[in-house]
């Protein structure tokens, strides 16, 4: 993650969730956020931060960079190796959380906020 997105006022970081201490599942104690991205680049369970002065190697784009570039930011023109990214299932907040398909906006529809990052 560079510094200008982590300082992209979307950026945040959670201690909870619905209201409730953030579970470990979800990434406990603290979690970064950072609603343009695909949510394997939000760091979880963070115990230490580190500044760095190059782009290092992480876990995903060292697996397969192929299928997992170092920005990570929700592009539905940009398909995966081996699936689309042009639509995503919207899971509604209703009692029945049921869901449906719709088209996935670039950066997660918040292109305005943060499309200069990547200029």
């Amino acid at each position: 993650l560079r510094i200008e997105e982590m300082g992209n006022e979307l950026a945040f970081f959670a201690v909870g969730i619905y209201g409730h201490d953030l579970p470990k599942q979800h990434g406990a104690p603290i979690r970064m956020v950072l609603p343009w991205k695909y949510g394997f680049k939000g760091a979880k369970s963070i115990v230490k931060i580190e500044f760095l002065d190059s782009q290092p190697a992480t876990y995903w784009n060292t697996i397969n960079a192929r299928e997992y570039d170092f920005e990570a930011n929700v592009n539905p023109n940009k398909p995966h190796p081996r699936w689309s990214q042009a639509t995503e299932k919207f899971i509604s907040t209703g009692p029945d959380l049921s869901w449906k398909i719709r088209e996935t906006l670039p950066y997660n529809g918040y292109g305005e906020y943060v499309a200069n990052l990547y200029v």
